[in-house]
């Protein structure tokens, strides 16, 4: 019982630092640093897990991809592609609202960490012209690139959750696609429809498609070498940077690029993440959590969705909730209701997770006020849930 509380104080501080506008990287880094103390870890052994998170492949790797993408955009930036996809998805949509979701919804096909960094700067010449705020941005962006993990075969999750439960990625992709549907449904009334738009009658769809290969083709090399392929994410993201930087590279101020690419904040944002993700697993709360819940002689409904939504939320990583309270709930999944409700509450424990790093990396991309971005996502997260209940309980 007391680790639980432990994490609900370490959580709850992360969260009143970022309420107060601390930097997001700081609320989190002093917010794990707490969790530690709390669980009884000493200046040595709290030294010794930032070193090791800071320094295991699974961090370099984030970061590499990360900066790959960050460099990307700003190749992009640079070299006009964001005009030209600006152009493109006008002729291509009859509404050039549509394309503030079609962006980073495509990006969302890509299962890498931040995919919302490289959708943020596609996005914000269209959404500033409609006179989109900045919270709003960080939503459209942050909640359209997230629409396919519901069900897209190629996320980390789905792939996990398909071997915990011994069914195939088709079955668990088909039953859940549903829910993708209604993700969109919902992104578009609250999110979409309101956005006043005219439409454009003298739009050119094929010239619209042209311009848009034209100026994703980097991001069609990445889906090429790490889905298609299926390398690691990060050769994809390297590989994608590259296709776009050798054909331009005297036309690029490179100490510009440099500058945009290692931006010291984001870096240590991404650092704070997996410190408080390693702290999690050295303390033994993650495991804990289940455990407490479950002694507690909960409801099994109850069990079934507590346990993936704080997970989800403390995590903000969609195959940590799969893949550490799945094989805990095992027992109870007596029919694929019960583990599309224990799905889809540790997606939205993760969508609202303060670790998220589609969330703080968009938040901090559009200079966006966090807890108005919260706020407005409140009501429209809780329909989707009420939604995927309703469709799990009448057609799962």
């Amino acid at each position: 019982m007391n680790e639980l509380l432990y994490l609900l104080v370490s959580f709850g501080v992360i969260i009143g630092f970022i309420r107060l506008k601390i930097n997001i990287g700081v609320s989190i880094f002093l917010g794990s640093l707490l969790l530690g103390v709390l669980f009884g870890l000493g200046p040595k052994k709290l030294l010794t897990s930032l070193y090791i998170s800071s320094t295991e492949w699974s961090t370099v790797r984030l970061i590499l991809i990360i900066v790959s993408i960050m460099a990307l955009t700003g190749i992009f930036s640079q070299i006009g592609y964001l005009k030209l996809m600006e152009k493109a998805t006008k002729d291509l949509f009859p509404n050039e609202k549509y394309s503030l979701a079609a962006l980073p919804a495509l990006i969302g096909l890509l299962p890498m960490p931040a995919g919302a960094l490289v959708s943020a700067p596609m996005i914000e010449t269209i959404a500033d012209k409609l006179n989109v705020s900045p919270e709003r941005k960080t939503i459209i962006n942050y909640w359209f690139r997230h629409i396919w993990e519901h069900s897209w075969p190629m996320y980390q999750a789905i792939i996990i959750a398909s071997a915990i439960l011994d069914i195939t990625v088709r079955e668990f992709s088909t039953k859940m696609f549903s829910l993708t549907l209604v993700m969109i449904l919902v992104g578009y009334l609250f999110f979409l429809r309101p956005i006043k738009s005219q439409e454009d009658e003298n739009k050119n769809t094929k010239e619209g498609l042209k311009l848009f290969l034209k100026s994703t083709y980097p991001i069609m090399v990445i889906i090429l070498v790490s889905i298609v392929l299926g390398y690691d994410m990060v050769y994809g993201a390297f590989i994608g940077f590259s296709s776009a930087l050798i054909p331009h590279f005297n036309k690029i101020n490179h100490k510009e690029l440099v500058k945009y690419t290692l931006q010291p904040k984001i870096i240590f944002l991404l650092l704070s993440v997996m410190y408080f993700n390693k702290l999690l697993e050295v303390t033994g709360a993650v495991e804990a959590l289940p455990k407490t819940i479950i002694e507690l002689n909960l409801p099994v409904v109850l069990v079934i969705g507590l346990t993936p939504f704080l997970i989800g939320l403390m995590t903000g990583i969609s195959f940590a909730y799969v893949g550490m309270a799945f094989p805990l709930l095992l027992p109870f999944f007596t029919g694929f209701d019960k583990i599309a409700l224990a799905y889809l509450s540790g997606y939205m424990g993760m969508l609202f997770s303060p670790v998220h790093l589609c969330l703080v990396f968009s938040a901090e991309y559009y200079n966006a006020d966090l807890g108005k971005v919260y706020k407005a996502m409140l009501i429209p997260g809780l329909v989707l849930f009420l939604l995927g209940v309703v469709y799990i309980s009448f057609l799962l």
